[in-house]
């Protein structure tokens, strides 16, 4: 879902866990060229791996890619539509509050934009925004949203800008 440089040769990663919901954790060594997780842990990809409890820190340890999506990586569009998907659930999502139902959307919609049949990428993600509202108990009761109003709506109860609208072409 996230993540940024720390230290020397170390990332700092946010992952949707099946099991433990919205977790950061400290890649020691992933930076490095000789790293063998490097590639494992790349934004979008579906991992296995393990994590240990640190002092500051919970750690990641051993990573091993499952899916990776190339299809959707050849294409800037279904990209940028990935992103979006991803800073929005990262938002929504407090850390460690296990939701199998927000992790399995995101899976399914990455899969669908991996998918090389044509897609509406405005239709597809309202389609999506719209979804994780109801699974997290924000669809307005009573209420019509449109396109443009839903992502106002997502800024609103998150109090930020959806950055990566900006990335769409």
């Amino acid at each position: 879902m996230g993540r940024r440089n720390f230290g020397e040769g170390d990332r700092v990663v946010t992952i949707l866990s099946k099991k433990r919901g919205k977790v950061l954790l400290l890649a020691k060594g992933v930076r490095k060229v000789s790293s063998k997780r490097g590639p494992h842990i790349e934004v979008f990809n579906l991992i296995r791996g393990q994590a240990f409890l640190g002092k500051t820190w919970d750690i990641l340890g051993e990573a091993e890619a499952i899916e990776n999506f190339p299809n959707l990586r050849q294409n800037l569009s279904r990209i940028s539509a990935a992103y979006e998907m991803s800073e929005i659930v990262n938002k929504f999502l407090p850390e460690k509050e296990n939701n199998l139902a927000i992790f399995d959307l995101l899976k399914t919609n990455l899969r669908k934009l991996n998918n090389n049949n044509y897609i509406n990428l405005d239709n597809f993600l309202w389609s999506f925004k719209v979804r994780l509202l109801n699974l997290t108990g924000f669809w307005p009761k009573r209420k019509e949203i449109n396109h443009y109003q839903t992502n106002q709506y997502i800024e609103a109860i998150t109090q930020s800008k959806i950055k990566s609208k900006k990335m769409r072409l």
